[in-house]
């Protein structure tokens, strides 16, 4: 199982993209997806208004913005191994 933080606003496009990609690998890499609206806490919204998606993986590993598809993928690999 593979843990991610995902951290998006309604209304990002980005975040709805990365959404996607995160529902098209759950099933088949085992992940388990929190998602947090950045928008219902302002501490978080000011931490991330302007790097929304942010990803965040049990190792540290922090993916933001118009997140890739192999750069995701390389996230998974490494955080199923540990």
């Amino acid at each position: 199982m593979v843990s991610i933080t995902f951290y998006a606003k309604e209304g990002c496009w980005f975040c709805d993209m990365a959404e996607e990609m995160l529902n098209g690998y759950r099933e088949k890499y085992g992940l388990a997806v929190t998602k947090v609206d950045i928008a219902a806490d302002e501490e978080l919204y000011q931490l991330y208004r302007f790097d929304i998606p942010v990803l965040e993986f049990a190792d540290g590993t922090a993916l933001h913005g118009r997140i890739r598809k192999q750069d995701l993928l390389a996230a998974i690999t490494q955080n199923r191994t540990q």
